[in-house]
C-alpha cells in the first residue's frame, strides 16, 4: 500500500508531534508465554462482547512494543523491565475498537509523511530507503506493511485525542493563578506544639495495645528486605585540584591540559573497570563468589538485611542501584555497578517478602504508637487553647506581636525563610497542609487556624509575602499556557479512556505473571 517509501526516499522533512496518551504505567512480559496458553488457546479474551483472537493480540502486542521503543528510544532497554505493554496492549485495542466505531480513516500520505518524519529513518536530512528497511528487519523485527499499518493505528488513536480534547481551553485567571501558585513566596513565624511534650500524661494498657494491633496491624508491615553478598572494586582518591599559578598581571592561568596524577588516576580507574568486567564475566560461569573472589585475590562482603525504605546509607548506593538489586532472584549475579565510591557485583544472599510480625514481636511498636496518639489528642486540645489565647492577647486596634504573645504562653517560636509552594522547610520538612495554611494568611488575616502536620500541630502567623509579578507573568504566560493546556488535555482524555475500558467490559484470557510462574 505504502510502496512509496520502500521503493525511494522523500525529501521533505516533516516534524513528528504523535503524542501517544494511551498508559501512564507500562510493563514488560515479552510474548513467548502467549503461545504456550492452556487457556482458550485461540482467544486472548473479549473487549466490547467481541472476541480478540491470540493472533489479534499478538499483533498488537508487537506495535505496543515498538511504540515503547519510539518513545523511550536509547533508553528502552533501562525501562523495559517496568513496562506494562500487555496493559498497553488491550488499552490500545479498546481505542482502536472506538476508532471504528467512529470511523475514523487516516489517508496514505499522512502515515508516509509520518514515518518521512522520523529522524532514525533519514540520512544527511533525507529519508533513506535501505536505512528504513534495515531498522524494520534487524531492529522492529517486522514488516514494512505491518510496520506502516502500526503507524496508522498510532494516528488513529491521535486523532481520538484529538476529538476527545480540541474543545478544551483556559481563561486568562486560570493562567494567573497557576502562575501565582508557582511564583508567590510567603515568610511566615509559628509556634509547634508537640506531643513528646505531653508523654509523660499519657498510660498504656494490654487489653487497648492489642486492640489497637487489630485495627492498624498494616503500620506494622515489614517490607521486602534484601541480604547481599558483594564484591566492591574501590576507585582511588582523586588528586587535589591544583590552582593555576597567578601570571604577571594578577591573573590566573588557564589550565590548558589535566596534571599527570589526574591522567595516572584516570588510567588506574579504567583498569579497575576492567577487572571487574572480567570478574563478572568469570561470575556468569561460575556464580560461586567466594571462590571468584578468593581466585581473584578479592574480599566478598555481607550488606545484612535492609529495604528500599531503610537501605544502608553508608555504602553510598544511588536509589536507582538498589532498586536494581531488588529486581535480582536469589543467587542472581548482576553488575558491575558503578556508584561514587566505585564498582559493585552484588549476588543476592536471600530475600524476604513482606510481612506482618505477629504482636509479641512488635508489642514495644505498638505501645509507643499508642502513646503517640494519646499525647497528640492532648497537643491538639492544647494548641487550641493556646490559638485563643493568643486572638485574646492581641490589641482591639488590630496590632499583634505574635512573637512576644507566643513566648509569654511558654511557647518557642520560629521563623522560615522566605519559601514558595513545594519547598523543603527546616523543622517542618514537606507539608502540604502547612503550606496550604501559610498560603491562605494574609495582611489582614494573619493568624491561622490550628494546623495538624504529621509531627504535631502549629499556628502560623503572616509576616510578609512577595507576590508574583504581573510584568513576568505576560512574558511567561504563553509557556505557561500551553503547559497547563496540555496538562489539562492529558486528565481529560485520561478520564474519557477511564469510562471507555468500563464501557469495553474487557475479558482477559492471559495468564497473570503469577499463573505463568514470573
Amino acid at each position: 500500500m505504502l510502496n512509496i517509501l520502500r521503493k525511494k526516499g522523500l525529501a521533505k522533512k516533516i516534524i513528528w508531534i504523535i503524542a501517544i496518551l494511551i498508559i501512564i504505567s507500562f510493563g514488560f512480559f515479552g510474548t513467548a508465554y502467549l503461545l504456550n496458553s492452556n487457556s482458550n488457546q485461540d482467544v486472548a479474551g473479549k473487549v466490547f462482547g467481541k472476541n480478540v483472537s491470540l493472533e489479534e493480540f499478538k499483533q498488537v502486542y508487537h506495535h505496543t512494543d515498538i511504540q515503547a521503543m519510539l518513545n523511550y528510544g536509547k533508553n528502552y532497554q533501562s525501562f523495559k523491565q517496568f513496562l506494562n505493554l500487555e496493559n498497553q496492549t488491550w488499552d490500545r485495542l479498546i481505542l482502536l475498537y472506538e476508532a471504528k466505531r467512529r470511523h475514523i480513516q487516516i489517508p496514505d500520505d499522512r502515515v508516509v509523511k509520518t514515518i518521512e518524519s522520523f529522524p532514525f529513518f533519514q540520512r544527511d536530512g533525507q529519508f533513506d530507503t535501505l536505512l528504513y528497511n534495515d531498522i524494520l528487519r534487524f531492529a522492529f523485527k517486522i514488516t514494512a506493511r505491518n510496520f506502516e499499518e502500526g503507524i496508522r493505528d498510532n494516528l488513529k488513536i491521535q486523532e481520538i485525542i484529538n476529538q476527545e480534547t480540541v474543545s478544551l481551553s483556559l481563561a486568562d485567571e486560570e493562567i494567573f493563578e497557576e502562575y501565582k501558585k508557582i511564583n508567590e513566596k510567603i515568610q511566615i513565624s509559628y509556634v509547634f506544639i508537640s506531643p513528646d511534650q505531653f508523654s509523660n500524661q499519657v498510660t498504656t494498657n494490654a487489653d487497648e495495645l492489642q486492640q489497637y494491633y487489630r485495627e492498624h496491624d498494616h503500620e506494622f508491615l515489614v517490607p521486602p528486605t534484601v541480604d547481599i553478598n558483594y564484591i566492591h572494586f574501590e576507585f582511588p582518591e582523586a588528586p587535589p585540584e591544583l590552582t593555576p599559578a597567578p601570571t604577571e598581571s594578577g591573573d590566573q592561568q588557564q589550565k590548558t591540559q589535566p596534571p599527570p596524577e589526574s591522567e595516572q588516576n584516570e588510567k588506574k580507574i579504567d583498569e579497575i573497570r576492567e577487572k571487574a568486567q572480567s570478574v563478572f564475566e568469570e561470575l556468569l560461569s561460575n556464580p560461586n563468589i567466594h571462590a571468584v573472589a578468593q581466585k581473584n585475590g578479592l574480599e566478598v562482603r555481607t550488606t545484612g538485611f535492609f529495604s528500599m525504605e531503610q537501605p544502608v546509607l553508608t555504602l553510598g548506593w544511588s536509589y536507582e542501584t538498589i532498586d536494581k538489586i531488588f529486581q535480582l532472584n536469589v543467587n542472581q549475579i548482576s553488575g558491575p555497578f558503578e556508584t561514587t565510591k566505585g564498582l559493585l557485583i552484588p549476588q543476592i544472599k536471600e530475600k524476604r517478602e513482606s510481612y506482618v510480625p505477629p504482636y509479641a514481636e512488635v508489642q514495644d511498636k505498638v505501645n509507643q504508637a499508642v502513646l503517640q496518639m494519646k499525647a497528640k489528642k492532648i497537643a491538639g486540645v492544647k494548641a487550641k487553647e493556646y490559638l485563643e489565647s493568643i486572638k485574646k492577647a492581641f490589641n482591639p486596634s488590630g496590632l499583634d506581636n505574635f512573637p512576644e504573645t507566643a513566648k509569654a504562653l511558654g511557647l518557642d517560636i520560629h521563623q522560615t525563610p522566605v519559601f514558595a509552594r513545594g519547598q523543603y522547610l527546616p523543622q517542618i520538612g514537606i507539608s502540604n497542609e502547612f503550606q496550604e495554611a501559610a498560603f491562605r494568611l494574609t495582611e489582614q488575616e494573619k493568624v491561622s487556624s490550628v494546623v495538624e502536620i504529621p509531627q504535631g500541630y502549629c499556628i502560623l502567623h503572616w509576616d510578609s509575602s512577595i507576590p508574583a509579578e504581573q510584568d513576568k507573568f505576560e512574558a511567561e504566560k504563553t509557556k505557561l499556557a500551553n503547559d497547563l493546556l496540555q496538562e489539562k488535555k492529558n486528565k481529560a482524555f485520561g478520564d474519557f479512556l477511564d469510562r471507555l475500558r468500563l464501557k469495553a467490559g474487557l475479558v482477559n484470557n492471559i495468564p497473570s505473571p503469577k499463573d505463568r510462574g514470573l
